[in-house]
């Protein structure tokens, strides 16, 4: 599965973080919410993205094979 957006942010209580996007999959939505507590993931809304904490990078990288694209060489490119 790839991300639609990925860009370094913070939550709503100032926590760092990641904020993803992706096309809806229950799968993928049922294994980030199962890796990851809801004290350190937030679903939004109003723009249809995830706030994920910088502390689960790891399963970020290998759930998401362009994470690493998106987050790291995306500003580079452009």
């Amino acid at each position: 599965m790839n991300l639609t957006q990925c860009i370094r942010g913070g939550s709503q209580d100032r926590r760092n973080g990641f904020i993803i996007a992706f096309h809806y999959n229950l799968d993928v939505v049922e294994a980030l919410k199962k890796a990851i507590p809801h004290t350190e993931r937030e679903w939004r809304e109003d723009t249809k993205t995830w706030w994920i904490s910088v502390d689960y990078e790891d399963f970020l990288k290998k759930q998401f094979s362009n994470f690493e694209a998106l987050v790291y060489w995306q500003g580079s490119l452009f």
